[in-house]
């Protein structure tokens, strides 16, 4: 019987340090900067879900694995008696690195005995799919079984006790950052708890500077006591500040039988809007996670692919389902605006602009349009567009990483029909720009990280076409004198941007060199085609493979990882092609440690997706590149009943000749705005 969507896919994906293959040939000349680890965790949830819940064992960064800090080449650190299970928490970054938060919030722990084991439980089996996580932790001479499934409202548990006595206790102050070792300390900034009767709890918490609401009811069991640690406190309500590092709130519960069922909900806003969430009739857990696996289904299902490979769909539907975890959509749950769309969990926009968003807007406009609204709403509220966005006090972080992003993914929102009001829109990105940290750069001062230069002059193109398209063509004017300084920040000698003494986000001059800029063939006639290969081929490894100055990251890191597609302007398919057949044999593969570094919000995944497929966004702008085809034939169910289908003719995967619906396409691209109208793309290949 055929699989579902569902059952190729491993949640498990990226969860652990990488475990690759040895790096062989092209793959081993390649330089792995970042952590090696995935960071990503197997939590039940939904697409864009508002939970994740799964196993805490205080690991760094999510909460989840056996990282006691964050994990580079040269520094790799895990827990000596590896990950133990210290209780189910119900909120988790998904792929991120140095992130200096960890959520983790409402730590739930089923023990038996007297109290829980401080440094948690052995993990004795843990299993997981789509909207679904279960682990068996070790209770004494027997074992605990702990469920766990997700709606939009609320997460559901299910407990099954060795026999009765069984216990449950409640630290509602955790919020992850544990690890006292390292200085990375944090629990709630006050806050207080309520028992409701024998079977439920409430309690508005302050965590991470951001005021949460949590409701939980149980059945199977009755709430004792409130708690302060190990101290039973006798009253139903408890008060409190600042909680010390080494302390919590919470509750304890005792079991009636040997099955508890849980649920939880939380809002950023009212007390009221939780107990709504957990009081929706939903059917309960079984009902509730074959809803889970519906949904799933049906998101996992907008991309099908021709390969009778078990590994490779593995792989495909793995890498696919880490690309739609993140953002979080909590409707009307808003703690910045009234407006009821609030999509949070950017981490970062610098990871996931050139590949995830645009995964999101050409197979899922339903969530695209509540990301652009949302990036209004932000930009309405807060004075700009956001970088970073979690769901703490702090509401835009991490400009340093890059510049203008939102406006890369509003004009990628645009030309593939994401609804949205554009001119209004229009009117944000003109308030944008005037942001003091761009308003310099605009008048034409080149910044410290010349990075910046190029993503400020390079998204005012991109904006301009938008702009030319909505009718607006004094902004294009204007705009395009900006994007029309590109080329300032590159040094004609050399043909790679210039070195000096400016600072490159985790990267050098080299990886900065061979992004995808709107004039590729101006960018390559700096030094002249030849020239332009030769770079390319020594940041590749085809040439002085041992010269690690200027070096791919090997997809482990967002600042080069469209590169290989820098050789498009060349006409040198099979460049990309090679590179693409390392990547298949080298760098992803299948299991926990299957993703070749942080896989940062689904940055890492989508890329994969898009790489196999054998076709590559340009963010920004209109456009889409052919590259190097792995499936006999994919299908990319898109809005309106339309599909785009891939079809792979010939032998390995270096494309000579490439049709969309019998049209030769000369130069081996495409619109993006083309591409959403459906039809065949059919790419003639063969092997190197």
């Amino acid at each position: 019987m055929k699989k579902t969507f569902c059952e190729r896919t491993d949640v498990f994906l990226g969860s652990s340090t990488i475990d690759l293959p040895t790096a062989e040939r092209l793959a081993a000349s390649w330089f792995f900067i970042k952590g090696i680890t995935g960071n990503t965790h197997p939590g039940a949830t939904l697409p864009f879900g508002k939970y994740s819940c799964c196993t805490y064992t205080s690991a760094y960064p999510t909460g989840y694995g056996c990282n006691w800090t964050n994990s580079c080449p040269w520094d790799m650190r895990h827990f000596p008696e590896g990950a133990r299970f210290k209780g189910l928490s119900h909120f988790h970054q998904s792929g991120t690195g140095a992130i200096g938060l960890y959520y983790n919030f409402a730590l739930i722990i089923p023990y038996t005995g007297d109290r829980p084991e401080q440094s948690g439980e052995d993990i004795l089996e843990e299993k997981g799919c789509p909207g679904y996580y279960s682990v068996r932790s070790r209770a004494g001479k027997d074992s605990i079984l702990s469920e766990a499934t997700v709606s939009s409202r609320s997460v559901y548990h299910r407990f099954t006790f060795p026999q009765k006595g069984g216990k449950i206790r409640l630290d509602l102050t955790n919020d992850g950052l544990n690890r006292i070792l390292t200085g990375e300390v944090g629990k709630s900034l006050g806050g207080k708890i309520k028992i409701l009767g024998d079977s439920d709890v409430s309690a508005e918490l302050n965590l991470d500077e951001r005021v949460h609401y949590f409701r939980l009811h149980f059945d199977g069991a009755s709430v004792k006591c409130l708690l302060h640690g190990e101290d039973r406190l006798s009253d139903n309500e408890v008060s409190f500040e600042t909680v010390d590092p080494h302390d919590f709130y919470g509750a304890e519960l005792e079991a009636s039988g040997t099955t508890v069922l849980s649920r939880f909900s939380d809002s950023l806003v009212s007390a009221d809007r939780a107990e709504e969430d957990i009081s929706a009739d939903e059917g309960g857990f079984d009902a509730v996670r074959k809803a889970a696996d519906r949904i799933w289904e049906d998101m996992l299902g907008k991309i099908e692919i021709d390969c009778d490979d078990p590994s490779e769909q593995e792989k495909f539907y793995s890498n696919l389902y880490q690309s739609l975890v993140k953002p979080s959509d909590r409707p009307k749950d808003s703690p910045i605006w009234p407006e009821d769309t609030y999509m949070v969990d950017f981490a970062t926009m610098w990871d996931i602009y050139k590949t995830q968003l645009p995964l999101i807007f050409t197979l899922y406009p339903e969530t695209g349009e509540k990301i652009i609204e949302s990036f209004r709403l932000y930009e309405k509220h807060t004075g700009a567009f956001p970088h970073a966005v979690m769901v703490g006090g702090k509401t835009n972080w991490h400009w340093s990483q890059a510049s203008m992003l939102a406006e890369y993914s509003i004009c990628d929102a645009f030309w593939r029909g994401i609804k949205a009001d554009y001119k209004s829109l229009m009117e944000s990105i003109r308030r944008d720009m005037q942001r003091p940290e761009y308003a310099d750069i605009i008048a034409g001062k080149l910044p410290i990280m010349l990075t910046h230069w190029l993503d400020i002059t390079e998204a005012c193109g991109d904006v301009a076409d938008m702009a030319d398209a909505l009718g607006l063509g004094d902004d294009a004017q204007k705009l395009r004198k900006v994007s029309e300084r590109w080329s300032e920040a590159f040094d004609p000698a050399t043909g790679l941007l210039r070195k000096d003494d400016h600072w490159y986000y985790e990267g050098n001059h080299w990886n900065y060199s061979f992004r995808l800029l709107r004039h590729m063939k101006k960018r390559m006639d700096i030094v002249g085609r030849d020239a332009y290969i030769d770079l390319l081929d020594r940041f590749f490894g085809f040439k002085d493979p041992m010269d690690m100055s200027g070096r791919f990251e090997g997809f482990n890191n967002e600042s080069d990882m469209e590169a290989p597609f820098a050789y498009h302007a060349a006409g040198r398919m099979d460049r990309i092609a090679a590179i693409m057949d390392a990547m298949h044999e080298f760098i992803f593969t299948t299991g926990r440690g299957g993703i070749p570094g942080n896989n940062d919000s689904g940055a890492l995944s989508s890329l994969y997706v898009w790489n196999v497929l054998g076709i590559f966004p340009v963010a920004g702008q209109n456009r889409m590149l052919i590259g190097s085809p792995r499936y006999k034939k994919a299908v990319l169910h898109l809005p309106k009943g339309k599909d785009f289908t891939i079809v792979k003719e010939g032998e390995g995967g270096c494309v000579i000749a490439a049709e969309l619906d019998g049209e030769p396409l000369a130069d081996f691209s495409f619109t993006a705005s083309r591409m959403m109208q459906g039809g065949t793309l059919v790419l003639r290949t063969e092997a190197l």
